[in-house]
């Protein structure tokens, strides 16, 4: 059978779920049939690209794959795409721990998928020369022995002779397509948007960027970096590009005076490590060796002797923290729901009321909310004090003292059903022979604690550590940090990137967040002396979007919203040119609201990216519902976010309409976003806990837009909530009068 020729963005469509057999009525993808090989394109796709060559068996029923694993398809092609990313983005190919590579030359093993499953296949792949590498997948094994590679290598077969004329004709046929389908198709259909993730520094140079950030960026950036420095900003001031240029900065100051820094640029998940990297690439200045940019899991795989050449049979849960702590709540909540089930009735008795009420509770939000607060003591209080189960474990748990941002737990019985549980919960993984992330780092703090770490950390620690995303670490990964730098003889200068208004608990288990009891620790007896800089530009969204963002911050001065709302909002500036102003629109009925959400996917579908968030999740179905229909119309394309699980997915998908629970959209940007399911917030009907949420999916929901916001309301569920009549009153929004029916 012909080789396939295809491409990382080809591949990433059909990651999303595309089926084969829809790829010739797609208007994202192109087939060629060539005489040597077969090609699949993207349409924005150029005879430049990377190239991914797939060896198929005349065997195989699927056209894209080998045939054994067509029940993991997305899988499989999902993390095609990503090695070859990897592959042009890094010197040294290193993928993570858990694919399980090995190498022989330029051939590199991994596994095809993420799964842990023992019939787990490796595709064999090639790197070719050139740059970007091309990359041939040969096929797969399912052994684990290099002696594998060097094998295949002495057999190894060739490629055909004219495959790149294949390519050659395919990439000019596609462009001939796409031309005639931008005469043919209506301007209301129109699809060629730009992609959702663009590029932190949209490929200006360093020079450029200096010139063109704003003075708290500069401040930040210009800043000595003689101690630690916690930079604070709201979604869309340019917190990652000002890590990204002062880690530049002191690595080419560095340079003017002879010394060679090590720096290091630590992230919780493989995909912002890999927009860091691409941004340092983009900057025009060269290979910046001095820089190394990771996930700190990687790291801890990578320092930790007992991981660099981990033989255990053990796989780890998850390619980073991101992904490794939703694992570990996955597994937290089974062993729950088993201990509730059974263990459960011999402890309920002895302890406290409000421990008794969360695991007596039916509800998922209940139970979700327990599970992350048993996450962090499991992990950043028994896992980090190096307590395993058996003979004295438990007395050692007791001895632990408290501090104020753990579960707190008010009783000995309290601590004693809590360590049962971290029992099951340890016994569980060990049966399916996984690690967690939180064990890794564990084990990587006491190796950070020893002698020989302090002798390696001279060479192998970092002159400075930046941290994006500082607030998703949990407390045992912030321990981490500070044991990262080279010169034990002054304190850490870690500078950290955090969002506000951005909660972790959030970004695992929306609206349970609200009945989480353990918090974050304060960072800085860790590192000693730290300088706050808040950043008070914003270059995400235009003014009149902004001035609507600070309505709903301000609206409510006597409602506490938590520490995490205290940032001076007021002094905020936009650095966009001004937009529309914002829309609220009111019908008559809930269907009448739907019909008005429609018409406006006509009129904006043609301008950009929009999303459809979902404020009240109690409304879901319905809006669930019109995504459905809004997809089978053949007008849109749509993609649907469920959860956070979702979230990483879509970054596959780079145009069309996405719909959503607000919650569910943080992190993501459009150009315009249409808010629905807006409930009535009036103190009579609802409680202060439901309102700070509310109101905070309310500020995520518009804060994801760029240049429209659009809100939409019915009579049926109340008409105009309080907050949005008085934007209204205010000039911040435009109402107008929706459909009657």
């Amino acid at each position: 059978m012909k080789p396939l020729v295809t491409t990382v963005e080809a591949l990433k469509e059909l990651a999303t779920g595309l089926s084969p057999e829809a790829i010739p009525s797609s208007p994202r993808m192109f087939e060629h049939s060539g005489d040597a090989a077969d090609v699949l394109l993207s349409v924005d796709d150029k005879s430049d690209e990377q190239r991914i060559i797939v060896l198929r068996s005349s065997a195989t029923r699927d056209r894209i794959t080998p045939d054994r694993i067509t029940d993991l398809t997305t899988d499989v092609l999902s993390r095609a795409a990503s090695f070859a990313e990897r592959a042009r983005t890094t010197g040294s190919l290193t993928l993570p721990r858990s694919w399980h590579q090995y190498k022989h030359k330029n051939l590199v093993a991994f596994f095809t998928t993420p799964r842990d499953n023992p019939e787990a296949r490796r595709w064999i792949a090639e790197l070719l020369p050139g740059e970007p590498p091309d990359i041939v997948l040969w096929g797969m094994t399912s052994s684990d022995r290099t002696t594998t590679l060097e094998q295949f290598e002495s057999g190894k077969p060739t490629l055909p002779l004219d495959w790149e004329k294949d390519w050659d004709a395919a990439v000019a046929a596609c462009a001939v397509r796409v031309e005639q389908t931008k005469r043919m198709r209506p301007a209301d259909v129109e699809i060629e948007l730009t992609p959702l993730e663009q590029s932190t520094t949209k490929g200006w140079s360093y020079d450029q960027w200096m010139g063109k950030i704003s003075d708290d960026q500069r401040s930040f950036v210009e800043a000595p970096a003689t101690k630690s420095i916690r930079l604070r900003g709201p979604a869309g001031s340019g917190k990652t590009l000002a890590l990204t240029l002062k880690a530049m900065r002191e690595v080419l100051s560095a340079r003017e005076v002879g010394r060679e820094p090590r720096v290091l640029m630590v992230t919780h998940s493989w995909s912002l490590a890999t927009e860091i990297a691409d941004s340092l690439d983009s900057m025009g200045m060269g290979p910046l060796q001095e820089i190394d940019v990771f996930p700190l899991l990687e790291i801890a795989t990578t320092i930790s002797p007992q991981y660099a050449k981990d033989d255990s049979g053990f796989s780890l849960a998850g390619d980073d923290s991101f992904s490794g702590k939703r694992a570990q709540l996955d597994e937290i909540l089974e062993v729950l729901r088993d201990f509730v089930a059974g263990d459960w009735i011999t402890y309920r008795a002895g302890v406290t009321e409000s421990l008794r009420a969360r695991f007596d509770s039916s509800d998922d939000d209940d139970r979700n909310a327990l599970a992350w607060d048993l996450l962090v003591e499991f992990g950043s209080v028994i896992g980090a004090a190096a307590i395993f189960p058996g003979a004295g474990a438990e007395s050692k748990y007791f001895q632990q003292a408290r501090a104020t941002w753990m579960l707190p737990l008010q009783s000995r019985n309290d601590m004693r059903v809590v360590f049962a549980v971290y029992t099951k919960y340890m016994e569980s993984l060990e049966a399916r022979s996984t690690l967690t992330s939180d064990q890794v780092l564990a084990d990587l703090l006491s190796h950070l604690e020893t002698h020989a770490w302090n002798r390696a950390r001279k060479t192998q620690g970092y002159d400075l550590i930046f941290v994006d995303e500082f607030h998703m670490f949990s407390p045992l990964e912030r321990q981490v940090l500070h044991y990262l730098s080279r010169d034990v003889s002054v304190y850490p200068r870690v500078f950290m990137a955090v969002d506000p208004r951005q909660s972790p608990s959030e970004a695992f288990i929306g609206f349970a967040a609200d009945d989480t009891r353990s918090s974050l620790s304060s960072f800085e007896d860790e590192i000693g002396d730290v300088t706050n800089l808040e950043l008070t530009t914003v270059h995400r969204f235009t003014p009149q979007i902004l001035e609507l963002i600070k309505h709903v911050h301000h609206e409510f001065p006597t409602l506490d919203l938590g520490k995490d709302w205290q940032i001076n909002i007021s002094a905020v500036e936009s650095a966009r040119e001004p937009g529309p102003l914002p829309l609220l629109s009111v019908a008559a009925t809930r269907a009448a609201e739907e019909n008005d959400i429609v018409k406006a996917m006509h009129s904006l579908y043609s301008r950009g990216r929009i999303a459809l968030a979902v404020v009240d999740n109690r409304q879901w179905s319905r809006f669930s519902e019109l995504a459905s229909r809004l997809s089978t119309s053949g007008r849109f394309h749509v993609s649907t976010i469920t959860g956070r699980s979702d979230v990483e997915g879509f970054r596959y998908r780079k145009r069309g309409l996405v719909v959503g629970p607000a919650e569910y959209l943080a992190g993501l940007q459009f150009d315009a976003v249409l808010v629905a399911g807006v409930p009535d917030m009036e103190p009579t009907r609802t409680t202060p806990s439901e309102r700070t949420r509310l109101l905070s999916l309310l500020y995520l929901a518009l804060s994801r837009a760029e240049l429209e916001a659009r809100v939409y309301v019915n009579e049926d569920d109340g008409g105009i909530a309080e907050v949005l009549s008085r934007a209204v009153t205010n000039g911040l929004m435009k109402q107008e009068r929706g459909s009657l029916a």
